[in-house]
């Protein structure tokens, strides 16, 4: 077996994931701006996995970072270059991405020049496919002659910039570009035109601010829910106030009226403001704030608060508090004051609930969606204007929320007429039990349409049929332009993909579920319904005008930019090789099932974790939207035209059409969700077999398509216990494959950049799985002697089974510290190597019963791993670290240094080092710790080598250095450390002899930790305290001499 540069300890990790945080960043790739897709993996982290598994194990590190450009600051923005020796590891290969999502790893296949197949269960994720990889592929060459001022006109800056600084009058841009521009416009100057959208918006209105409205069971009157009166808290770079604004409630004999409270007017500047989020209060207390404002406050002209703190006098703001306790089911009406509770399906109110009486917030909106308006309506309480980059408020009028029902009168003349464009597709009745996934469907949100209050429902049916429209136009134009009608409809179908693409983007932003946000200025004041994973109950949410274009980022005309970018990367990212021989195909399948005419050299996939997002279900958020915009209409019915075969399913010689996804797809879906079991009993069972058949199948079809040489590469960011055998069961037990190495991959946006150990588990592992030959052996019990190749000697030897394990852990541990692996890269590429010896048979038995998977990684690949690594760090002293306490404590310091660590992490760190945490948490080794509603471990270590502070951590963790009485290894380091630090070299001697007489056990085994600290201190080139407390523990014991020999150079020697 041809060994990989994936599988060799030179592949780069560390400068992958470096370049890969930038990506989740400020350096995203632009093609991920067009609409929002729940994961996207880093370009580069993909790219140098894909060239890294056809590359030879022997390319020189150097040469294979220039060739991905790793060397760039920002390595996507930049193609691949391939010399012309390692052409032949390229060209004409083949890969498949089974699970391709939003195409992160095909995209990169493609600029790699290798023939790329991209599968996607949901028509909703290969319709974005063909949008990011196949269209700009086969359109990508084509360019257009455009003059300079219709470029300026079509927001085609760049081009009229390059003309301008040619000093020429046109310039060729892509066809793709141009024309999505050039419609895109049309399809804003139609909207401006249409006299029943240009009278429901406001001209200098960027965005309205709505809530929802009941009638209070008590006083009768209509009451705004409101979750939250703050208009802007936002901070400069510096942390200080930059902008303060608020709403409150004013009461009336009409009702409740919405005062605005800008704080930058009344105040001026407000950045030494005081604010309390949970008091609602807004403090100012500067000497001259308080002179301006307080003959005003006694004037009642500004409804403010003297209040004197410490003292002194101060202006105390009052931002109400919400109306609504969701969770404690009660809302208060704001003009009683009285509480609302439950009532029976006759509207009778009740302060407690009876038998099965509903919250009656939840109960009016209820009614409200089923067509009886006598407990709630929509209302409009602010409106947000753009001036001077600065955002200014005013409250609602009474002919803003009449705008509102003259939009609400037009949406029931189109349900009216059956009007085909109206969403009336039903949201799964489970969605609420999807993890919060859709919480909207408990509030009456039962089919899509009801998302959208009537303005927004009925401009985005009004952009449907005008993309319906440029889809024939563009034909049109294109069979003039004398193009085979094939290709005419293929351009056609192309362009009015991208503008949907751009629709759903504005919808995403332009819901019931959008919500407003205080926290930010322009351009993002408002947050998607999708920014949380799920579709929420949201009740201050925003109106975006899709016409108003200034700071407006969720306008047509931005959202249609958002496309025209995207397609300038993709296209110069594929320029490249739009001339050679690779070939893309984008297709709409099954995972579990597929089967192929061809084999692929290699297959890199990020499959599905148990828990994910429930795509099926949620993406039919953009799909009832797609559906319209990309098929025809005849007699009030949706029928064929683009993309039939994602929206339309043919039976027999008809078409007929998918009305959801969740319907056809749910049960296809690689997951675990037992909410789309709610009819069943044991739903959780039934849920957690389906995925595990699911996912077995998966791997055994891509073990079908994969060469005999072939690699696959697997990412995985779950990483649970429980997770973790999924994966290896599915792969070995399942596909009989082996797996070959591990590299943690820094994929998902919360993942700390790997530095300092500061790498946490929720970072995807790339899975390296190879197929495998076992003519032998196949059945192994963990007693048996099986073969061992001495490394160093080339004897083959017989070992028992258990120890060929820890033999090639050890191994591993050191071949990888030896090429500077440290943190989680060094952890999983030693674990990969346990697994690699388990994988080589298809069952491991015990006493001739087969061991699970989880009981095969508890009690042999973890530990094994553990020690290994232990025992490599360890042989520079010739000493041991055998103690469970002291064991657990190098590995969490090599692994996690002083970063927060997941309980995931102390689970698999307590059953590698056999250790209990609460004991270790009881010792005081680990400390636990609150932040929020979360909870997270640190490693208690010294902070300071500061003698006071020293003795209060020892303190602290129950050691008295007048008399000390150690418990363990882990207490005598840390009073060792202290001595050195406390003593003269004779006086730190003397100490450390007696503590030895009496528990010379620690102390030796505290000794080498000090030593391997010592040399971890100049490995790893960390700032931790305590290795310099370590170094002086090995200076004055005279253990090391300057300048002293790494770690590595040993190891090397």
């Amino acid at each position: 077996m041809k060994r990989t540069f994936l599988e060799s300890p030179n592949f780069p990790i560390r400068e992958i994931n470096e370049k890969s945080a930038k990506e989740k960043g400020p350096a995203r790739p632009p093609y991920w701006e067009m609409v929002f897709w729940w994961t996207r993996k880093p370009l580069i982290g993909a790219r140098a996995v894909i060239a890294g598994a056809l590359l030879p194990e022997n390319v020189d590190a150097k040469e294979f970072k220039k060739m991905i450009r790793l060397n760039e600051n920002t390595p996507h923005r930049f193609n691949p270059q391939i010399p012309d020796k390692y052409k032949q590891y390229f060209e004409g290969k083949k890969l498949l991405d089974p699970f391709a999502g939003f195409g992160s790893i095909p995209l990169e296949g493609l600029r790699l020049g290798l023939d790329v197949t991209a599968v996607e269960l949901l028509p909703t994720a290969y319709v974005f496919l063909k949008a990011v990889l196949e269209y700009p592929k086969k359109f990508g060459r084509l360019k257009v002659k455009v003059p300079v001022k219709e470029l300026e006109a079509l927001g085609l800056d760049s081009y009229a910039r390059e003309a301008k600084k040619k000093i020429i009058t046109s310039v060729e841009v892509p066809a793709l570009v141009y024309d999505v521009a050039k419609w895109g416009n049309w399809i804003t100057e139609q909207l401006k035109n249409d006299p029943e959208i240009r009278e429901l918006y406001d001209d200098d209105v960027a965005v309205y601010i709505g809530t929802w409205e009941v009638k209070c069971p008590h006083c009768g009157k209509w009451t705004p829910i409101v979750g939250n009166w703050w208009l802007a808290r936002v901070k400069d770079s510096k942390g200080k106030y930059q902008r303060l604004a608020y709403m409150k409630p004013k009461r009336t004999e009409n009702g409740i009226e919405i005062e605005v409270v800008d704080l930058n007017q009344i105040v001026g500047d407000v950045s030494n403001a005081k604010v309390d989020t949970r008091k609602g209060e807004i403090v100012f207390e500067d000497e001259e704030i308080v002179k301006k404002l307080k003959p005003k406050i006694e004037k009642g002209e500004v409804d403010a608060k003297i209040r004197k703190i410490d003292g002194k006098e101060a202006v105390v703001f009052e931002v109400p508090k919400s109306n609504m306790e969701s969770r404690r089911q009660q809302a208060f009406c704001l003009n009683c004051g009285n509480v609302m509770r439950f009532v029976d399906e006759s509207g009778n109110h009740y302060t407690r609930k009876k038998g099965e009486g509903e919250f009656y917030v939840k109960f009016a909106l209820r009614k409200y969606h089923q067509g009886d308006e006598n407990y709630a309506r929509q209302r409009l309480l602010v409106k947000v204007k753009i001036e001077n980059n600065d955002l200014i408020f005013e409250p609602a009028t009474k002919e803003d929320n009449a705008k509102l029902e003259k939009a609400k009168e037009k949406v029931k003349e189109l349900l009216k007429k059956g009007d085909p464009d109206i969403p009336r597709e039903p949201v799964p009745p489970y969605g609420s039990l999807l993890f919060g996934a859709l919480q909207i469907i408990g509030w009456g949100f039962d089919q899509w349409y009801k998302l959208f209050n009537p303005r927004q429902l009925l401009t985005l049916v009004k952009i449907v049929k005008l993309i319906r429209e440029v889809g024939k136009k563009v034909e049109e134009e294109k069979l003039k332009e004398g193009w085979s009608e094939e290709e005419a409809f293929k351009y056609a179908e192309a362009i009015a993909t991208y503008l949907s693409v751009a629709q759903t983007k504005i919808i995403n932003y332009n819901t019931l579920s959008t919500r407003w946000s205080s926290g930010s200025l322009l351009p993002n004041k408002v947050q998607g319904a999708l920014s949380f994973r799920g579709i929420a109950m949201v009740w201050n949410w925003g109106d975006t005008n899709v016409l108003y274009i200034q700071g407006n980022s969720y306008s047509i005309s931005k959202a249609t930019a958002s496309v025209m970018g995207a397609l300038n990367y993709l296209i110069s990212s594929l320029a490249p090789n739009l001339h050679t021989f690779s070939k893309v195909e984008v297709m709409q399948s099954d995972a579990t099932s597929l089967s192929f005419d061809k084999s692929f050299d290699v297959i890199v996939t990020d499959p599905p974790y148990s828990i994910d997002v429930p795509y099926a279900e949620l993406s039919d958020f953009y799909y009832v939207w797609l559906k319209r915009a990309l098929s025809d209409v005849e007699g009030n019915k949706l029928v064929p035209r683009f993309h039939r075969e994602a929206f339309f399913k043919k039976v027999g010689k008809k078409y007929r059409e998918r009305e959801v996804q969740w319907k056809e797809f749910a049960s296809k879906e690689v997951s675990e969700f037992s909410a789309r079991f709610y009819t069943e009993k044991e739903k959780e069972k039934l849920a957690k077999e389906h995925f595990k058949n699911l996912f077995t199948q998966a791997f055994i079809a891509m073990k079908n398509n994969l060469k005999d040489d072939g690699i696959l590469a697997t990412y995985y960011a779950h990483t649970s216990l429980d997770a973790w055998a999924t994966l290896i069961e599915a792969g070995w037990q399942g596909a009989k494959l082996q797996i070959t190495t591990a590299i943690p991959l820094n994929t998902e946006l919360g993942s700390s950049i790997m530095r300092q150990g500061k790498l946490s588990l929720d970072t995807s592992i790339i899975a390296v799985w190879r197929k495998v030959k076992r003519d032998g052996k196949k059945v192994v019990d963990v007693r048996d002697f099986v073969e061992y190749k001495d490394p160093y000697t080339g004897e083959v030897k017989k070992v028992r089974f258990t120890e060929k394990i820890q033999l090639v852990a050890e191994e591993k541990a050191k071949q990888l510290l030896a090429h500077g692996y440290t943190g989680l890269d060094l952890l999983y590429g030693v674990i990969a190597s346990a697994l690699s010896v388990i994988t080589e048979y298809e069952e491991v038995q015990r006493y001739g019963t087969k061991l699970p998977v989880l009981e095969i990684l508890e009690k042999y690949v973890y530990p094994a791993s553990a020690q290994a690594i232990a025992k490599a760090l360890a042989q520079e002293v010739h000493g041991r670290v055998s103690s469970k306490e002291a064991l657990f404590y190098l590995l969490a310091k090599l692994l996690f240094g002083k970063a927060k660590v997941s309980s995931n992490d102390v689970v698999l760190l307590s059953i590698a080092t056999e250790t209990n945490s609460r004991e270790l948490i009881s010792s005081k080794i680990l400390l636990e710790k609150k932040e929020g509603s979360s909870k997270y471990y640190q490693l208690n270590s010294p902070q300071s080598d500061n003698l006071t502070k020293l003795e209060a951590f020892l303190k602290s963790r129950g050691i008295d250095i007048a008399s000390p009485k150690p418990k363990n290894a882990i207490d005598t380091l840390h009073l060792l450390e202290y001595y050195a630090k406390r003593h003269p070299k004779s006086e730190f001697r003397r100490r450390y002899d007696e503590l030895k007489q009496k528990y010379q056990s620690f102390v030796e085994e505290a000794t080498n930790l000090a030593l391997i600290f010592t040399s971890m201190a100049k490995n790893l080139r960390w700032d931790d305290v305590e290795f310099k407390l370590a170094e002086d523990i090995a200076e004055k014991l005279e253990l090391i001499k300057k300048p002293q020999k790494t770690l590595m150079e040993i190891i090397g020697s």
